[in-house]
């Protein structure tokens, strides 16, 4: 039986070529070389590499929000464009680096959230949308107050609490998390991955986790492909490729990480002493 809900096939994505104003030739960039994934349901996959590595690139293809050059991306067996329906749409959600930039600082959480699931037909009429909003904001963790302030009023933490509320309002299957805590202190990423593995868990979701830090993989996604320079060099199970990598590239990886601080929960068998989330 086929398990697969993302497949990716032969992926490549370039920049430049053609002419500037001025005649002269332009030099084509490929970030993304002949790229195959396949993501099964349920699972936390990890897509890891330094900056410029292409991850990044094959998160926004999954997303929609940019155009591949060539190759294949199929959902549920069924192919993702570009152009791809509102179901297409809604089953695939991101959860972005930077929280603040992917609010609008003139809206209420509220408005903001309550829009989304209008537009979105999930509820109907302002009282409904409050209603599920608080819903979703209690789910990571946010008291109702927080729907009447600005993204400003909230520390970095609660801001990509927000992020992944906002991510959840139109149901996804699949949650695509670009580096979604490296702009955080660790003991407050600590508590946002306790937060996504745990909302995972509950909510049956399928996530594709993008990320320079193998210690961070480790903690969350069952497995991991391994890219550099545009390519994947090593893929599998994250134990195994942690423990026995075969490619120079990913032990160069590992010779960098630093173990983060054991994180343990009760219904994860994972611990984190917790740190407040105050403003600034």
């Amino acid at each position: 039986m086929n398990d697969a809900l993302l497949e990716v096939k032969d992926l490549r994505v370039g920049f430049g070529g053609g002419r500037d104003l001025f005649l002269r030739r332009r030099e084509r960039f490929e970030a993304v070389r002949g790229v195959d994934l396949t993501i099964r349901k349920g699972e936390s996959f990890a897509i890891v590499g330094e900056s410029g590595a292409g991850k990044s690139t094959v998160a926004k293809c999954i997303v929609g929000l940019q155009k591949p050059t060539s190759g294949e991306i199929r959902f549920g067996g069924e192919p993702l464009r570009v152009d791809r329906d509102s179901g297409q749409r809604r089953a695939i959600q991101m959860v972005f680096q930077d929280p603040y930039g992917s609010l609008n600082p003139r809206m209420t959480v509220g408005n903001a959230i309550g829009e989304l699931l209008r537009v979105n037909g999930m509820v109907q009429g302002k009282d409904a949308a409050r209603a599920r909003t608080a819903e979703l904001l209690a789910m990571v963790g946010l008291p109702e107050t927080a729907m009447d302030k600005r993204p400003r009023a909230f520390s970095g933490g609660q801001r990509q609490r927000i992020g992944i509320a906002r991510a959840l309002a139109i149901d996804p299957t699949l949650l695509v998390a670009d580096e979604p805590v490296s702009a955080l202190d660790v003991s407050i990423q600590a508590s946002i991955l306790i937060l996504l593995k745990r909302l995972q868990r509950e909510l049956g979701l399928t996530m594709v986790f993008i990320s320079h830090d193998l210690a961070v993989v480790k903690q969350l996604c069952d497995r991991v492909a391994v890219m550099n320079e545009g390519v994947i060099v090593e893929q599998g199970s994250v134990g195994e490729v942690l423990a026995h990598p075969k490619d120079p590239y990913t032990r160069k990886l590992l010779d960098a990480t630093t173990e983060l601080p054991p994180m343990e929960i009760a219904d994860l068998g994972i611990a984190v002493a917790p740190r407040s989330e105050t403003r600034g």
